[in-house]
């Protein structure tokens, strides 16, 4: 027992620096205002109220669709605290209003009868970051305080784990939900190949990207292969919390499985797709890219110093 609670313990708090997290967090809340910077919100308080089924959340809230004017006013309020959590100004508290009205805005849509799959885990990643020390590093609170990178802390490492915790879960139960309600009939018969070309008939939020899943349908063998990789990366994301070696295999295979499903069936996950900035291990990429500059350019230096040398 006790070496698995510091297994569990240095899962979650293993001392890091600050860097990592204060680069996803900015990308992420760009990347959020890039998606939703030109999605007008305010049509869903126009809604019949026939049509409201609240959520547990909703109806415990007494949380009802504002008018069409007053939800525009929420979503620019929410695009301002995301832009500010981005660069970092008064970070904490721009996390925590990015988060409230974000749960508000992106809750609203689930409330009239249909789930959406592409922004929850948005909704929960802002509520991990509201309760981090995202704003210490990359960050205008940062260089206005003229603080230097802190000490490692676990404090830095947390928040991070708990995002991927959040997309293995989402993934896991993604395939564990295949294999229950259609075993492996699921991955061996024609079912996939069905859902392509249903695809076709504009049933998505999005239309297929080329023809390429009609395709794909027209043979089994591959519509069957493509339906097992599929169950094999959600079932399988869930290694990448604990193996490296897994990491570098499901992370990419499950970004790239989202794209096929943009292309192939239609459906978004460009929200999803953000989340992904937290599996970079940012501060060793940038400390990989500044010692291959030093290198080119100590490189440059002695060549052009060897050219100067030789036209004396």
């Amino acid at each position: 027992m006790g070496a698995a609670v510091r297994a569990w313990t240095r899962f979650w708090f293993k001392p890091s620096q600050p860097g990592d997290l204060g680069i996803a967090r900015l990308l992420f809340f760009s990347g959020l205002l890039v998606m939703y910077g030109w999605i007008d919100l305010g049509g869903w308080g126009a809604v019949s109220p026939a049509f409201w089924m609240p959520l547990p959340l909703f109806r415990a809230l007494h949380l009802v669709p504002a008018g069409p004017v007053l939800l525009e006013g929420i979503r620019q309020v929410w695009l301002v605290s995301i832009a500010a959590s981005a660069i970092g100004f008064h970070t904490r508290t721009s996390m925590v209003v990015a988060f409230l009205l974000g749960t508000y805005l992106l809750g609203l849509p689930h409330n009239f009868g249909h789930t959406f799959h592409f922004d929850a885990t948005l909704v929960i990643a802002m509520g991990i970051l509201a309760c981090s020390r995202a704003g210490d590093a990359w960050s205008l609170d940062a260089a206005m305080a003229e603080r230097q990178d802190d000490e490692a802390s676990g404090e830095y490492t947390w928040p991070i784990r708990a995002i991927w915790v959040a997309m293995a879960l989402v993934f896991f139960a993604a395939g564990l939900a295949k294999l229950r309600h259609g075993g492996l009939a699921w991955i061996d018969s024609d079912n996939l190949a069905i859902v392509l070309n249903r695809a076709a008939y504009h049933v998505s939020d999005a239309d297929p990207i080329g023809g390429l899943g009609l395709a794909i349908a027209r043979h089994a063998w591959l519509s069957r292969g493509v339906a097992a990789v599929t169950v094999l990366v959600e079932l399988g994301f869930a290694a990448a919390l604990f193996s490296r070696s897994a990491r570098l295999f499901f992370v990419p295979a499950a970004f790239g499985m989202l794209i096929g499903i943009r292309v192939l069936m239609g459906p978004t996950f460009g929200g999803f797709l953000i989340l992904n900035v937290f599996w970079v291990p940012w501060s060793a990429v940038l400390d990989a890219v500044a010692t291959r500059v030093r290198l080119k350019t100590r490189a440059t230096t002695a060549a052009t110093t060897s050219d100067i040398s030789s036209t004396l």
